[in-house]
């Protein structure tokens, strides 16, 4: 049978660019590349259509996360600061019918920045992730249901959760308890996934049931293949031999060498690590041509040896194998 495959999609939200965001808030000042050029403040609408026509082109499925409420900064529901609300909503829209089909949606945090206190509305001084690690379910559940019901108000069924950075992971019995509860409070779901951990150096890792209590069951969707997209950011070249190079860290042309290879060789599933603003590439889209040419290596060279898939389809078959 086929070995799953899937692309998770980090950081992705309408217009704002979070990496952007939160460097300026740490540093203090707007972040440059490599090369030298400030970090565009704006991811535009039509790069999520290109995004979209290249995932479609190869089939690709996965998982795409929605920031709810990017750098605090609006959010999906009610639009984003500085933009007309039918932007936002035309974002949303085009995520609903071009992606549905074959990626899972979930929120990955509330701001992806600074953490909010939900009684007062108001930031701790501390980010989302570094907040985490001191919290217990009580705490967390409630900050989850209202990441959850910020998607579900915007028109979205979140089947999972991702951990903004590595949100959650030295709590991660409790992180994985509010998971369940909030899945439970705001969807009526008892079986669903998250993405926390990144284990690009274990080729021969799959997903694993991270909870099994009952009718409850919580599967832990690991990446295996690091974001290879990432170097794109720090750099101007777009030419093909730049962007073949960048392929074959993930596959080469021939479908002999690369992490996937290494991955099936070891009996591992192939799961990509991808961020918004690596397929981006601070407007070059450089990362966006590096995904199409996967795409394609992918598809010419192990048609019936993998098949891509989305987060609940690998949580399927990690619920069948009991």
């Amino acid at each position: 049978m086929p070995v799953p495959i899937s692309l998770l999609v980090d950081d992705s939200c309408p217009l704002i660019h979070v990496l952007r965001n939160h460097w300026e808030d740490v540093h203090g000042r707007v972040p440059e590349t490599a090369y030298g050029t400030r970090l565009l403040d704006v991811i535009p609408n039509a790069f999520l259509d290109r995004f979209c026509e290249i995932v479609e082109r190869w089939g690709v499925a996965g998982k795409f996360s929605i920031v709810p409420a990017p750098a605090g900064k609006g959010d999906i529901v009610r639009g984003i600061e500085g933009f007309p609300p039918e932007t936002t909503r035309a974002w949303c829209e085009t995520v609903r019918s071009r992606l549905s089909g074959r990626f899972d949606f979930c929120p990955e945090g509330i701001t992806h920045n600074l953490a909010v206190d939900l009684e007062t509305g108001e930031y701790f001084p501390q980010g989302e992730s570094k907040w985490s690690q001191t919290q217990t379910r009580q705490t967390l559940t409630p900050y989850l249901i209202r990441e959850l019901r910020y998607l579900k108000d915007a028109g979205f069924d979140a089947t999972g959760v991702t951990s903004p950075w590595v949100f959650g992971i030295e709590v991660e019995e409790e992180y994985i308890a509010s998971i369940v509860s909030a899945q439970k409070a705001v969807f009526g779901r008892d079986f669903s996934w998250y993405f926390l951990h990144m284990l690009p150096d274990q080729p021969e890792k799959r997903p694993w049931a991270a909870m099994r209590n009952g009718e409850a069951i919580l599967v832990s969707i690991p990446t295996t293949v690091p974001d290879i997209w990432w170097e794109t950011i720090d750099s101007p070249r777009t030419d093909r031999a730049f962007v073949a190079s960048i392929a074959d860290r993930a596959i080469t042309a021939d479908g002999e060498g690369g992490a996937v290879r290494r991955i099936l060789d070891a009996g591992g599933w192939p799961i990509f690590l991808s961020h918004w603003q690596s397929f981006f590439s601070n407007g070059l889209e450089t990362g966006l041509s590096v995904l199409d040419e996967i795409g394609r290596r992918i598809h010419e060279n192990l048609r019936g040896e993998v098949e891509w898939m989305t987060c609940m389809e690998m949580a399927r078959k990690i619920k069948d194998e009991g």
